[in-house]
């Protein structure tokens, strides 16, 4: 028995441990497999994953080792996604929290982690988490009945009216498993972000797509509508085990009236129930109550799981420092410092409109 270890995903040995390891674990959260969290973190740190395993009990922690500026310092975050210590085959969480955090604070000492920043999962078992949590926004999580036929009355009838008014159109769908659909997932996906004027980070790459194929397999799944066999809507999902997870998505403007985004959602969820999944995963939208959190609540009528990220510090000496620091470059820049504003470590707080480059931090 191995019992507390640290292992590194550039590392060939410790990638295939972590992997096996992914694959014993009841939820396999797509979020915590080294190829996906490879590629969500390319380029911010060293991809690593904290593991305990004790008489037949594992937790397994994926997390990203960041380095501050260009000294000693670290700082930790979880990948993008759902996260956190995730267990299994364990009596008592709290019992078996206790040397876990002991063994890792212990080895965060030794790296010289000031902080660390997690995204927890919302439906996965984890232990409790001994820093500070914060409730964020409302993540939608539908609870799939096992019949598919009790599906349809579950929606929203705003989504059954959407529905129908895609199926009047003449739009079917088709699921792919094998990356059939990729190339027209991609063009789809990428007009998209185009015509939304998207963020840089969610532009990913043809080659993006097709690493995430090759890492999950048939546990990439697209889901999408077509007009008279054109893809004018696609939902790629990602698959664990008793979860499903809306991951990207994207529409042709000139569909829209056919209301085929709703249709993709559905027949998703459909598909889901009839493999046998038992939660679709929505997620939330950009801010609290905005249009896009309305229209995920509209397929998980039981009501939204409230998001949840946990922080803390580690050192606290090194951490005032660099909170000093940050605070000067913004005294420089004669830009105010809120403490009221919610971004954590502070010491990487961006600065408004970029008026300096994020380059020592």
């Amino acid at each position: 028995m191995k019992s507390f270890r640290v292992l590194d995903s550039s590392s060939p040995a410790d990638r295939a441990e972590w992997l096996e390891i992914w694959e014993q674990s009841p939820s396999r959260l797509p979020y915590a497999h080294p190829g996906v969290a490879e590629l969500l973190t390319e380029g911010t740190g060293r991809l690593l994953a904290a593991v305990r395993d004790t008489e037949g009990s594992t937790v397994l922690y994926p997390f990203v080792l960041r380095q501050i500026g260009d000294g000693p310092l670290h700082d930790i975050v979880s990948p993008y996604g759902y996260g956190g210590p995730l267990h299994w085959g364990v009596h008592d969480a709290g019992i078996a929290a206790v040397p876990f955090w002991q063994a890792f604070e212990q080895w965060a000492e030794a790296n010289d982690v000031v902080a660390e920043f997690i995204r927890f999962a919302l439906v996965d078992e984890l232990l409790p988490y001994p820093g500070a949590t914060r409730a964020r926004n409302l993540n939608y999580v539908a609870r799939l009945p096992e019949d598919p036929e009790e599906l349809w009355p579950a929606v929203h009838k705003k989504v059954r009216q959407a529905v129908r008014r895609a199926q009047r159109s003449g739009l079917t769908h088709c699921v792919d498993r094998e990356g059939a659909l990729l190339e027209d997932f991609v063009r789809v996906y990428t007009a998209t972000m185009e015509r939304n004027d998207s963020d840089e980070w969610y532009k990913f790459s043809e080659s993006f797509f097709t690493r995430l194929h090759q890492e999950m397999g048939d546990r990439m799944v697209i889901v999408a509508a077509l007009d008279a066999g054109r893809v004018v809507s696609a939902n790629l999902m990602l698959a664990g085990q008793g979860s499903v997870y809306a991951f990207l998505g994207g529409t042709y403007e000139d569909a829209f009236h056919m209301r085929p985004v709703d249709f993709v959602d559905y027949c998703s969820m459909e598909w889901a129930c009839e493999e046998g999944f038992r939660h679709y995963v929505l997620g939330g939208g950009m801010s609290p109550g905005d249009g896009l959190e309305k229209y995920k609540a509209r397929f998980a009528t039981t009501g939204g799981v409230v998001f949840q990220t946990g922080e803390r510090v580690f050192d606290e000496e090194a951490f005032d420092s660099l909170v000093a620091q940050r605070q000067q470059q913004f005294a420089d820049e004669s830009l105010p410092w809120d403490e009221h504003v919610d971004f954590f470590p502070p010491y990487r707080r961006p600065l408004p409109l970029q008026q300096l480059a994020d380059s020592a931090l």
